[in-house]
């Protein structure tokens, strides 16, 4: 059954694609505009022009089914020549109302440069109408507005592109910025102590918070890249209730791993803190 569909298929295409053999020198060039013609017949912007369109396209493929229908005859030997001189006849009539579509298609193509109608261009391109490729000048035109666009096109592209880089870098600064750290950050260090880490425009204050005691470190930060650069200046040391505070000179480089406006997360050696805001 499915062969048989197939075979079905086939024969409807070869039908839609057969032209008339008789004068097919003359009929060929003809015919073979016809799917052309009606695209253009669907553009917007041929709407005065629609009716000399579809006049065409109707006029050509009555005629395509006669000139089939004649190739059955001289098949047969029926075909008289009144009735192929009538044929001829229609296909030189045919042939002066391409003519007239081509016109149409040339002026067209000039109009839609002239006014920079980008999206009617490329239909206009895609009905692939034969004019458009065999006349010189049209072309020409082609060739060099589609450089036009393409060169636009590209210098969009390099402009967003650029938009892209630099809103990325500018979300990158955002969110090391102090206007996004400001204020109080939780979490957990990789041996277990709760952290509380306080940050206040370039000062900041981390908390290391264990079953017996708790460590506050004191200092400034500075963010290079992916570098958190921390300055300890100060350690505070509470156990019992009873605390020692002595000054200190300390670095210690985090390497940031993940920073948002809701998570914070550094890795200093073996350590990993884990913040939330």
């Amino acid at each position: 059954m499915y062969k048989a569909f197939l075979l079905l298929v086939v024969f409807y295409f070869e039908l839609f694609a057969a032209t008339p053999k008789l004068f097919k020198p003359v009929g060929d060039p003809i015919y073979k505009e016809i799917p052309a013609v009606s695209k253009m017949a669907q553009m917007s912007f041929f709407k005065n022009q629609k009716h000399v369109l579809l006049g065409f396209v109707k006029k050509a493929q009555s005629h395509k089914r006669l000139g089939l229908s004649y190739d059955k005859k001289r098949r047969n030997n029926t075909l008289n020549k009144a009735e192929q001189k009538a044929y001829l006849d229609g296909l030189r009539s045919l042939k002066e109302e391409l003519t007239a579509v081509y016109l149409i298609a040339q002026e067209g193509l000039h109009r839609i440069i002239k006014k920079n109608y980008i999206k009617t261009f490329y239909q206009l391109k895609k009905t692939n109408i034969g004019v458009l490729r065999l006349d010189p000048k049209s072309v020409s035109a082609i060739k060099n507005y589609d450089r036009r666009l393409n060169r636009k096109q590209k210098l969009a592209q390099q402009k967003k592109a650029a938009q892209e880089k630099e809103a990325v870098i500018t979300r990158y600064n955002e969110l090391r910025s102090a206007k996004n750290l400001n204020g109080r950050w939780k979490g957990k260090s990789s041996d277990g102590a709760k952290l509380l880490l306080v940050f206040k425009a370039d000062r900041l204050s981390l908390h290391y918070e264990r079953a017996k005691d708790t460590n506050i470190f004191k200092g400034k930060y500075s963010i290079h890249k992916n570098s958190f650069n921390f300055k300890i200046q100060q350690r505070k040391r509470i156990k019992a209730d009873l605390s020692h505070i002595r000054k200190v000179q300390l670095q210690r480089n985090y390497q940031i791993k993940t920073i948002t406006e809701k998570e914070l997360v550094l890795s200093y050696k073996d350590e990993l803190l884990r913040l939330k805001r």
